[in-house]
């Protein structure tokens, strides 16, 4: 669906390059801030390493 939306833009709506890179700019913005500031996995204290993985 996204090449249609796309295409479609491209060819109808004037300035569509401009929208669509903005609208690709600002979706990679949004994946870098929930990559940086959510926790992916946390590193176990050496006191914990004994239990193995939970």
């Amino acid at each position: 669906m996204a090449p249609v939306v796309v295409g479609g833009m491209l060819r109808f709506v004037p300035g569509g390059f401009t929208l669509i890179a903005a609208v690709v700019c600002a979706l990679a913005t949004a994946g870098m801030v929930v990559a940086v500031f959510s926790p992916i996995r946390t590193i176990p204290a050496p006191a914990d390493w004994e239990r193995g993985e939970a």
